[in-house]
């Protein structure tokens, strides 16, 4: 029999929940009737098929917020697993229990430490000063249409501006406590139409190939360096992630050549800057193109101040490693928070098996996890 804390319980049953992006499958009920119990105020902002919860405590500031998401990718082929990935096996090692499956690290781990955090804090200090509270979606490995965003407009309306986000991504990377996540690089996505002349293979001297103009655009936008990265963020980065183009038949040259490409980028540069370079190496290689781009997110970074601090000599306490800051890795969700004007931080455990298979986590860290939520609380509030 594997003795469970109230934060591994709680994460075990929101892995039991097949909580596909945008379809929350009832993780939220689970943890808003926890944080109900615990005299947390708690709205639902649903949009587009995408579940919202915001829960908050105590008024005014400062106020604290933690930022998850109830959804996960897609597991795949389940039979690649080892273990049912909606399962929830429980692996005991002995010195620690394994918890298996889709989200454990990304981030329904996080989730259950956050939920109990808040809960153990407001019971333990319940006239403590400023607003903590938490908010989740079911929309944050897809577009964020309905999600994040939409939440952010009501905060905007009720003037409830956090002071500090923290997200609960997973950012460590060899050992629990190691990374914390200052910023995230910004990222803008390019959708690119090269355009040629369709024809037989037979006549090439009638045709001008598309894909061909489009393999020489690909590597002057790959060979480009785009800048040297800065004090906190490094060098942006360019990469093709789809390309499309022919009529599927061998004997066609293609007319046209579609390219979709992303950026992600230091405060260095921007979508004009990026858009102004693009244009000049169309321009050099002769090349027809339509071109549309996509802000995803802003850079953004927390330099210093309280939050970091405190978070900091938190994880010493409860870990006793030294966590360096970092800026690398994909977007979160706390790209939403940032402009509002908030110190965003993200931390949480290893990120490790993130959209694998068999993805799972230390239950001993969520345990941990949960302790340095609960001393930054106290240290903040």
């Amino acid at each position: 029999m594997i003795n469970l804390t109230k934060t591994q319980k709680l994460a075990q049953a929101l892995i039991q929940r097949a909580s596909v992006t945008p379809d929350d499958k009832g993780c939220q009920d689970i943890i808003e009737d926890l944080l109900k119990k615990a005299s947390f105020n708690t709205v639902r902002l649903n949009s587009n098929g995408v579940t919202n919860l915001l829960a908050l405590h105590g008024a005014a500031s400062p106020f604290l917020l933690f930022l998850g998401h109830t959804d996960v990718v897609p597991a795949g082929n389940t039979e690649e697993w080892t273990y049912d990935p909606f399962d929830g096996f429980l692996e005991d090692l002995g010195d620690d229990v394994i918890l298996h499956g889709r989200g454990t690290q990304d981030m329904k781990g996080s989730d259950a430490a956050m939920c109990m955090a808040l809960c153990q804090f407001v019971v333990q200090n319940p006239n403590h000063k400023g607003t903590v509270g938490l908010l989740l979606t079911s929309n944050e490995e897809g577009d964020a249409v309905g999600g994040t965003p939409f939440v952010v407009e009501y905060l905007k309306e009720h003037n409830l501006i956090p002071d500090y986000c923290i997200v609960g991504e997973p950012s460590c990377s060899k050992e629990f406590g190691d990374t914390i996540k200052n910023g995230r690089r910004g990222s803008i996505t390019a959708h690119i139409t090269v355009k040629g002349v369709q024809g037989h293979v037979a006549y090439p001297d009638r045709c001008d190939n598309a894909a061909h103009h489009a393999g020489a655009l690909i590597k002057a936008l790959s060979e480009t360096q785009w800048d040297e990265g800065s004090q906190f963020f490094p060098k942006s980065s360019f990469q093709v992630t789809n390309i499309s183009c022919g009529t599927g038949a061998e004997n066609v040259v293609p007319g046209s050549c579609y390219i979709m490409c992303n950026w992600r980028y230091s405060d260095l540069l921007n979508k004009e800057l990026i858009e102004r370079k693009v244009t000049s190496i169309v321009k050099d290689l002769k090349l027809d193109c339509d071109i549309r781009y996509v802000v995803n997110g802003l850079p953004f970074v927390t330099k210093g101040g309280e939050l970091l601090d405190v978070l900091k000599e938190a994880i010493s306490l409860h870990t006793k490693v030294n966590p360096s800051l970092s800026t690398a890795g994909g977007t979160s969700d706390g790209r939403f928070i940032a402009p509002l004007g908030t110190k965003v931080v993200e931390f949480g455990p290893l990120s490790t098996h993130i959209h694998k298979v068999n993805e799972a986590v230390s239950l001993n860290s969520l345990e941990k996890l949960k302790d340095i939520f609960v001393t930054t609380l106290e240290k903040l509030f």
